[in-house]
């Protein structure tokens, strides 16, 4: 049934293909159809069971590692160490399982937005139905209010106005009509004798014949488009899958070698496998998961304090490795509804400063004072709370109207006044016919004036005067055609416009229909209506630009509307660098790809074109945040890397959506990139800590096998340097907030890994200088006390030590850990103070000691051990620092490079 040029044929080749009549349709003609398409319904998704997704939760190589952990623990009898891995196994299952059920709802959230009813005629009769049973071929009638239950060509029409932001992501209300398109190939937006599923009538009514339901509407085929988009996973959970692998290999290949170095140099299989799985369990990063959820849930916060909900945990992290922002343009550049921007007179003109800063209209000119008077006593909006003031003001009525109230209103005029002294004699509402709108007044007992507001075109065709400092020209005059001039300059910039007018006659002047008198007038000037820019975009423009993140445009306006607002924030838009939608009709997808590395501006764009843009950049290897409002946004919101749900009402996009934009702000993007940046910088800060401290151990036992018995540690003290160090210390680096120049630095390549060149260098140092160190701390150690369960005991608080000076390193990656804020994370500080205790305690608390196998030490070694740990971590500091300042000017000249 599906006709791509239903638009674009005579209304009786409709019926004759869609076998339909003016009177309807008869019942068993229905039945008929019903059993060929099926019901007017969306279609469904199996979902996933709740205990299977519960399940899927332990479906990671880390989890499956820290399972086998928990496990060992048990078997060594290291139950505290079981029962914590265990529970940052649970944990972390949990919230991903909140996190999916209840992303899981979204495609049930669209089906339920067409549970309806419908008007129909059948059998020549009107009667109302469940949407669900409309065929192709009924006859609907709608009205003011109505959600339109299926695709369909108008039939009859009055003053008839639909809102399709829904679908084509355009603000403005489109009026319809029922007269065939000479345009085969016009988009969506463009099809005014078209209506569709799920838009919503805002005034008039009509008649209409339907053509398809169900799928096959352009509701459905976004339906359609999100159950075929895939959801890729997120750079972090490819990261961590990627990492687990090298992690548990690393650890099995270490331990195992142990264990063979062992048998071989002759210890006790019993005791070296022992110690080989203990060392398997204090190898595990068991921390990781933990931290990460805990940076991820702090970011999230934080993110929420700038207006930003987040709905998936993971998409905190990606939010900071984001290179392409598409952004819509209403409600998002700008702030989503119609306001005056400017008057432009034959002696006058006023921008958006002067609206802004308004308080009196005795401060305006006699010619502003005039065209605002018409704008309002030609207008049929009113405020609905009178007295209000700015921002506070509920004002009903059309867009257009609505705009020219409020204007007039900043400067002091008030409505119901104006209308009080200026007795209304007769008017004439706007209509898509004539264009116009028109308002008769008594303004003296011999007078009465006309004011006309309208479209330019049709207001000029009835002038013959232009207002000039109380005065008047001729229409012929060099005046009256330099305003003109500057009326269509700006509707080039694609600005919309209304001319104002009047005439003044006498009281006893006779007419039979309005139209007679709408002749002969005088024009007053012009008004600028747009939808103004936000005040904060500019700035969060500048600072995008600033981190090497490149904005483009996606919008279903027109292109010159698009690109007035784009050059007002900043952007260069060249016309190589702009697309419209027919334009991509043509264009394949190889072609997309190469041309989307430059175009700045999508214009006149359907929800195919915005997944095929936002794919055409993700192979690009492109991290893409993607904005949208309507359902047509939210198969491209789903596929992209973030997708972002900008102040929506609509359920099923916010279900799609990795954030919620609760102030619809562009600015909050931005600073949720900035918070992600630090989520990124805080997980990779404790991934090195953790995992350099891990496997420095395996170091000093493969050397100390190598070298011959006895052992270093026994495995309960393998326990207590592990617990020190994934205990408190690393979910204190959580909270850490370096956020200097970090919006100043390009974004971090796409397929990056938390593992980048400087970290792989510094933590390689770190595990050869630890190793290194640690070793011969424990042979010299030995060969001066000959007692091994001395040497152990210092062995255990030398490693302990490192690791707690060496979490004051893991700060910051930008400075050295000698600096004036060293303490200024005062968690961490406390962290690493109750750490140090539970050492001091393992080493003199007689309890402790027998569990440890541990003595007590003199003051004079446990200094001697703090000189020696303070000289080792300030050597890897300093070569911390310069890795990654290396590193950072590595990617910079990359970069530039690049541009």
């Amino acid at each position: 049934m599906i006709e791509k040029y239903w638009h674009s044929i005579d209304i009786q080749d409709v019926f004759a293909q869609v076998g339909s009549s003016e009177s309807g349709l008869t019942q068993d003609v229905v039945q008929e159809r019903l059993a060929q398409y099926g019901p007017n319904e969306l279609p469904s998704e199996k979902q996933t069971p709740v205990w299977l997704l519960f399940v899927q939760q332990f479906n990671s190589p880390l989890m499956y590692i820290m399972m086998v952990a928990t496990g060992l623990s048990f078997y060594l009898r290291n139950i505290s160490e079981a029962v914590f891995i265990l529970v940052v196994i649970i944990t972390n299952a949990a919230v991903g399982f909140y996190q999916e059920h209840k992303a899981n709802s979204s495609l049930a959230t669209l089906k339920s937005v067409i549970k309806v009813r419908a008007r129909v005629v059948r059998n020549n009769r009107e009667q109302e139905i469940d949407a669900a049973n409309v065929v192709p071929g009924d006859i609907l009638i709608v009205r003011a209010g109505d959600r339109i239950a299926a695709d369909g060509r108008v039939l009859e029409n009055r003053t008839f106005k639909v809102n399709e932001a829904m679908l084509t992501g355009e603000s403005k209300v489109i009026a319809k009509d029922q007269a065939a398109l000479v345009d085969h190939d016009a988009e969506i937006g463009d099809r005014i004798n078209m209506v569709f599923m799920g838009s919503v009538v805002e005034e008039g009514m009509a008649k209409i014949i339907v053509l398809e339901t169900g799928a096959r509407t352009q509701y459905g085929d976004i339906v359609m488009l999100l159950k075929e988009t895939k959801e890729e996973p997120t750079p972090l959970q490819l990261t961590t899958i990627s990492l687990s692998k090298i992690i548990g290999a690393g650890i099995f290949v270490a331990t195992t070698i142990i264990v063979i170095q062992g048998y071989l140099a002759g210890q006790s299989l019993g005791e070296i496998f022992e110690v080989a799985l203990a060392l398997f369990v204090s190898g595990i990063p068991e921390g990781m998961l933990l931290t990460v959820t805990i940076v991820l849930t702090i970011g999230m916060r934080r993110i929420l304090k700038q207006k930003g909900l987040v709905r998936r945990l993971a998409a905190t992290e990606t939010l900071g490795g984001v290179t392409v922002i598409c952004t819509d343009k209403t409600g998002t550049l700008t702030e989503g509804k119609m306001a005056v921007t400017g008057i432009i007179t034959a002696n006058e003109e006023l921008n958006s400063e002067a609206f802004e800063t308004a308080t009196d209209k005795n401060t305006a000119s006699e010619s502003v004072r005039l065209m605002l008077l018409a704008g309002i006593l030609s207008n049929d909006a009113f405020i609905e709370n009178p007295g209000a003031k700015g921002n506070e003001m509920i004002i009903r009525g059309s867009l257009t109207e609505q705009a020219l109230l409020r204007a007039a209103t900043l400067f002091g005029y008030d409505k119901y006044q104006e209308d009080k002294n200026k007795q209304t004699l007769d008017r004439v509402l706007f209509s898509s016919e004539h264009k116009y709108s028109a308002s008769l007044r008594k303004v003296s007992d011999t007078t009465k004036q006309l004011f006309v507001i309208g479209a330019p075109e049709q207001i000029l065709k009835r002038v013959t005067k232009v207002y000039v400092n109380n005065s008047t020209e001729l229409n012929n005059s060099n005046i009256y055609h330099t305003l003109v001039q500057k009326m269509e300059e700006e509707a080039k910039k694609g600005f919309r416009l209304v001319a104002s007018a009047y005439r003044i006659m006498p009281l006893e002047t006779k007419y039979e229909e309005m139209s007679e008198l709408v002749q002969d007038l005088t024009l007053i000037g012009f008004t600028v209506i747009t939808d103004p820019i936000r005040h904060d975009v500019k700035e969060a423009f500048q600072e995008t630009r600033r981190a090497g993140i490149r904005t483009v445009v996606v919008t279903g306006d027109h292109k010159q509307t698009a690109i007035a607002v784009a050059e007002k924030i900043g952007f260069d838009i060249k016309p190589e660098h702009t697309v419209e939608g027919h334009e991509l009709e043509i264009m394949d997808d190889e072609t997309l790809r190469e041309r989307s590395k430059t175009v700045a501006l999508y214009a006149r764009v359907s929800p195919r074109h915005k997944l095929r843009i936002v794919h055409a950049l993700q192979k690009n290897n492109e991290v893409v945040a993607m904005f949208g409002d309507g359902v047509n946004d939210a198969p491209a919101l789903k596929a992209a890397d973030i997708g972002v749900a900008v102040g929506t009402q609509v359920d099923a996009v916010r279900e799609v959506a990795d954030i919620v934009l609760l102030d619809s702000g562009f600015r909050t993007i931005v600073k949720a990139i900035e918070e992600g940046r630090i989520i990124f910088n805080n997980i990779r800060r404790v991934f090195l800590y953790l995992i350099t401290q891990d496997f420095s151990q395996f170091f000093l036992f493969i050397v100390a096998i190598l070298l011959g018995p006895p052992l270093p540690l026994i495995a309960t003290q393998l326990f207590l340097a592990n617990l020190v160090q994934s205990g408190l210390p690393d979910l204190a680096l959580t909270l850490e907030r370096e956020r200097e120049g970090i919006m100043d630095e390009p974004p971090r390549p796409p397929k990056s890994s938390i593992l980048d060149r400087a970290s792989a260098m510094w933590m390689t140092t770190v595990f050869l200088i630890s190793g290194i160190c640690a070793s011969v701390f424990y042979y010299v150690t030995l060969q001066v006390t000959g007692d091994i369960d001395k040497t152990r005991t210092m062995v255990m608080v030398f490693m302990c030590f490192e690791s707690l000076l060496l979490v004051f390193a893991a700060r910051s990656f930008k400075k050295g850990i000698i600096r004036s804020d060293i303490f200024a994370n005062r968690v961490l500080t406390v962290s690493v103070l109750l750490s140090l205790g539970m050492v001091i305690a393992a080493v003199h608390v007689p309890q402790f000691q027998g569990i440890f196998s541990s003595q007590a030490l003199s003051f004079g070694t446990w200094m001697t051990i703090a000189s020696v740990s303070v000289i080792r971590v300030l050597l890897v500091d300093f070569l911390k620092v310069y890795f990654f300042r290396s590193e950072k000017l590595s990617v910079q000249n990359t970069v530039m490079g690049v541009q």
